[in-house]
C-alpha cells in the first residue's frame, strides 16, 4: 500500500499510509465478487456486479471508470477488474456510499443465497487495512449484516451509533 501516490481524496490507514480511491475501490470489487462466486458462480459473480455497478451509475457517475472483463481470459481474476484513476478525485466519503450501495444491493441481489455470513466473508476476504479505509469512507458492515434481521435498515437512512462509555451501539436514524 504504501508505493501508492498521495492525494488529498486518498483514505489513510492509521495516519501512515495514503490508499487511491482506485485501488480501495478494486480491492472491494474483487472481494465482492469473490465472495459472491463462493455463493454462485465466478460467471453469476461477476456479471451481477456489472449490472450493479451500471444501475449505480445515475447516482455515482465515477461508477463508469471501473471496467469488469472476463476473467477465463485472466490468469488472476484480480486483473480482471480494472479501475481508472479518475475515481481518485472523487470525494472519499462518497466513494464509501457507492461501496455501502454495492454491498447493500449486492447481498439483497442474491437473496438467500449470500447467506448469513456473508458479510462476515467479505470482511475477512477484504482484510483488516481495507476493511478500516472503507469504515473511514463511512461504510459500516455492521448496518448491512443486519439487515436481514431487520428488514427496511439501510445505509442511506440509518447508522449504527457506539457508545464507548456504556460499551454498546444502537441503531439512529440519519
Amino acid at each position: 500500500m504504501s508505493e501508492n501516490v498521495k492525494k488529498h481524496n486518498s483514505a489513510s490507514y492509521k495516519g501512515m499510509f495514503q490508499v487511491e480511491n482506485s485501488d480501495i475501490m478494486r480491492h472491494t470489487i474483487n472481494s465482492l465478487v469473490h465472495v459472491a462466486s463462493t455463493k454462485t458462480s465466478d460467471e453469476y459473480a461477476r456479471t451481477s456486479m456489472k449490472n450493479l455497478l451500471n444501475q449505480l451509475i445515475k447516482d455515482y457517475d465515477f461508477l463508469k471508470y471501473i471496467k469488469i472483463k472476463d476473467a477465463k481470459y485472466f490468469e488472476n481474476t484480480f486483473d480482471a477488474v480494472s479501475v481508472m484513476s479518475h475515481i481518485d478525485t472523487v470525494e472519499s466519503q462518497k466513494v464509501g456510499k457507492a461501496i455501502q450501495s454495492l454491498v447493500d444491493i449486492l447481498k439483497k441481489h442474491l437473496g438467500k443465497r449470500a447467506g448469513y455470513f456473508f458479510i462476515q466473508e467479505f470482511r475477512d476476504h477484504l482484510g483488516d487495512e481495507y476493511h478500516l479505509l472503507i469504515k473511514n469512507m463511512g461504510v459500516d458492515l455492521r448496518l448491512s449484516d443486519l439487515q436481514e434481521e431487520f428488514e427496511g435498515l439501510d445505509s442511506e437512512h440509518f447508522m449504527i451509533k457506539d457508545d464507548v462509555n456504556a460499551n454498546i451501539a444502537f441503531i439512529e436514524k440519519k
